[in-house]
């Protein structure tokens, strides 16, 4: 149970809670400093990262807790600042092209697909090891996404253009059927649109 519940404010309960907390932070800090510049950012070291990240997320919400408890507000670290706003934001777009793409991919060999996407992954990240291309690249999803990224998104340095925004979506269709050979504008956008299935994984730009 929470100890910094039903504490008046700006009392001396709500004083030493809030000191005992920001003790804890600090040292809690300081760990989370040493274990991270520790790393040298393997992808096999993710797991120990979110672990310290975890630990640390929970010492400052306790201590932001108890900044609510003694003074009524809450410092809730992070937002967005107005002022952070790309100066390219100003530039208007005159004309917008959508491309939509749909590429359905049967796995025939999840080994070889697992290997080309470790390579792969290796290749963008020089200083990943193979253990850790082993962690990044774990399934057949992921090793198509560390191929793909690999050979690079083309649109992303299109001359005379600009990313305003980009997503792309992994499914697994449900009971998939190959589309018909149908060109008609209504059977076109139905092959392209998101099958009926499970989102296993996704990524954006913009």
């Amino acid at each position: 149970m929470d100890d910094t519940l039903d504490i008046e404010q700006y009392s001396d309960e709500s004083r030493a809670a809030l000191r005992r907390r920001t003790d804890e932070l600090i040292d809690g800090l300081r760990a989370h400093a040493e274990a991270v510049l520790g790393l040298r950012g393997g992808s096999a070291e993710q797991a120990d990262l979110w672990a310290e990240n975890e630990k640390l997320g929970r010492l400052l919400g306790g201590w932001d807790d108890a900044v609510l408890d003694h003074t009524g507000t809450s410092v809730s670290p992070g937002g967005y600042d107005d002022e952070d706003e790309l100066e390219d934001d100003e530039e208007v777009a005159v004309d917008v092209i959508s491309l939509v793409t749909r590429v359905d991919l049967g796995v025939r060999d999840a080994d070889e697909l697992l290997t080309a996407g470790r390579a792969a992954h290796r290749r963008s990240w020089a200083e990943e090891t193979e253990a850790d291309a082993e962690v990044a690249v774990d399934d057949v999803v992921q090793a198509v996404y560390a191929i793909i990224h690999d050979a690079g998104e083309p649109w992303l340095d299109l001359p005379g253009t600009g990313l305003l925004a980009a997503t792309r979506v992994y499914v697994s269709p449900e009971d998939y059927e190959a589309p018909h050979e149908d060109f008609s504008p209504e059977a076109v956008l139905e092959q392209v649109a998101v099958p009926d299935g499970m989102v296993v994984f996704s990524e954006s730009w913009g």
